[in-house]
């Protein structure tokens, strides 16, 4: 075997293994599914060269072609992903790959068809492949160039750098395959780029801790060299034992590629379960102690008022005089009514809609946040005058609010000025919270409001997902704005309700 057939192979075994690792993180990670995607696709541009340098059938060549053609829609899924554009342009992604699936699925279709092999390797379709390859690159580059340039924080400068380095490495490499093939003077340096690639993405995604933050990624990573070891030894007995029978040859490759990727998953899914099952206790405990504060005041103060009546009653005094306390126990257990029944609602979240002012409802919430954040957090009140009344819950939308407040106070650790604002909004009314934190990565932003995600080592990932939950249900709309260094902006739109006349209804509402 030559070197560059041994490049080939370790450089196959090395991308399963990595695809295999991010599999297992694929819905939990938006890295991992773009970078085992592209991860197989490179496996099996590598594996066609060796295929073909070990059984001289030509059509390896065709499934190389292949795979190539797929490494584009791949590469501009992972920018998307990297750069925090994935959801907004998922239109442009799809089209891409709808596109080069077509390609690629007309490179296979010539495996029996002579004729049409001779059609797609030539020149002219290497220069329309090529037409077609520059303008979602050349706009995945940009955007990623684009993100370099605004990234604030220096890791975050090094991680977007070394992505642009690696891609451009390997996209550049792999299309002197490609002219080489079409009959051109150009060195082949397709090898050299994946075997560059492997290391910079295998880099990026533990940066990312897309194998997991705690002390089982190296546990993981030594088991994906181990199966990637062994994968190469298979590869090699398959091609020696039956490297004259083509058919054969396919199955056997073909099943060592798919226990090579099971393999590795589930090695890599044992450690992974472990870990976010002790995450959801984590989450449990957190949201307990959470319903626990909620609870804990009101029965203290139901406490200390019945104490002090059993007292009262004890020395043979009147409780004439002290009708206050009655009241407070009758209105502390229609607060713990009501906790109770805004947590059986938080999955639900089935808003009650009463005419809702925004501008009291925001002074309420803010009351008592001097005294959690006593000299740290400066608080400006924003409130436009003469706002008309949304139709909302009161008390899921002030649980929103203050869900937004305590994030924006946790993000300005060392103090900051949060700032909360209520205004019109074409149509409608709307409450803004801003903090001067630190800001949100492109990444973060992108995912801020799904269930569970968080970026807090003490975190639950409910908090944003159900203001999200929250203004949906009330036919608004959630707006997020954040720059690394800049702070963060949350917007909550909300439909303006009819205005209320009556007295009777204002005592409803209240």
């Amino acid at each position: 075997m030559t070197g560059g057939t041994w490049v080939s192979l370790l450089a196959c075994v090395g991308q399963l293994a990595l695809a295999g690792l991010a599999l297992a993180r694929v819905g939990r990670s938006p890295l991992a599914l773009p970078v085992s995607l592209l991860s197989i696709t490179l496996s099996t541009w590598n594996f066609s060269g060796f295929a073909l340098a070990r059984s001289d059938e030509a059509g390896w060549k065709l499934v190389g072609f292949a795979a190539g053609m797929m490494t584009v829609p791949c590469t501009l899924h992972f920018i998307l992903a990297f750069v925090g554009r994935r959801r907004r342009s998922a239109s442009v992604m799809f089209g891409t790959y709808a596109v080069f699936c077509a390609l690629a699925m007309a490179m296979l279709a010539a495996l029996g068809a002579p004729t049409l092999e001779e059609r797609l390797l030539t020149l002219r379709f290497g220069l329309t492949v090529t037409a077609l390859v520059a303008p979602p690159l050349g706009w995945g580059f940009a955007l990623l160039v684009l993100h370099l340039r605004r990234a604030q924080h220096p890791d975050e400068r090094a991680r977007a750098g070394l992505v642009l380095l690696g891609l451009t490495l390997l996209v550049a490499l792999l299309l002197t395959e490609l002219f080489a093939e079409l009959g051109l003077e150009v060195v082949r340096l397709g090898n050299l780029g994946t075997l560059l690639g492997l290391p910079v993405m295998a880099t990026v995604a533990l940066r990312f801790g897309l194998f997991g933050s705690d002390g089982g990624a190296p546990r993981m990573a030594l088991h994906a060299a181990g199966v990637a070891a062994v994968g190469v030894l298979a590869y090699l007995a398959v091609f020696r034992l039956f490297a004259a029978q083509a058919g054969i040859l396919v199955v056997c490759t073909t099943a060592v590629t798919f226990a090579l990727l099971a393999a590795t998953r589930r090695g890599v899914t044992a450690f992974v379960t472990r870990n976010e099952r002790m995450e959801r206790l984590a989450t449990l405990g957190r949201f307990s102690a959470q319903m626990a504060h909620d609870l804990k005041n009101p029965i203290a103060a139901m406490k200390g008022a019945a104490q002090y009546l059993k007292e009262e009653h004890a020395r043979g005094q009147s409780w004439d005089g002290h009708g206050e306390f009655l009241d407070l126990l009758l209105e502390q257990v229609e607060r713990l009514d009501r906790v109770v029944d805004t947590y059986q609602r938080l999955a639900r979240v089935e808003p009650l809609p009463r005419p809702v002012d925004l501008g009291r409802l925001v002074e309420g919430v803010l009351s008592l946040q001097a005294f959690a954040s006593p000299g740290q957090v400066a608080i400006v009140r924003e409130l436009t005058p003469g706002l008309p009344p949304c139709a909302g819950d009161e008390d899921l939308l002030a649980n929103a609010l203050e869900n937004l407040v305590r994030n924006a106070c946790e993000a300005m650790p060392g103090g900051g000025t949060l700032t909360v604002r209520t205004l019109r909004d074409g149509a409608g009314v709307a409450m803004e919270v801003e903090d001067t934190g630190e800001g949100m990565d492109a990444r973060t932003r992108e995912r801020a409001f799904d269930d569970f995600f968080t970026t807090k080592a003490t975190g639950s990932g409910l908090g944003l997902a159900f203001v999200r939950r929250v203004v949906e249900a009330h036919g608004g709309e959630v707006v997020l704005t954040s720059r690394e260094g800049h702070g963060t902006v949350v917007r909550l739109r909300l439909p303006a309700g009819p205005r209320r006349e009556s007295s009777g209804a204002e005592g409803e509402a209240a």
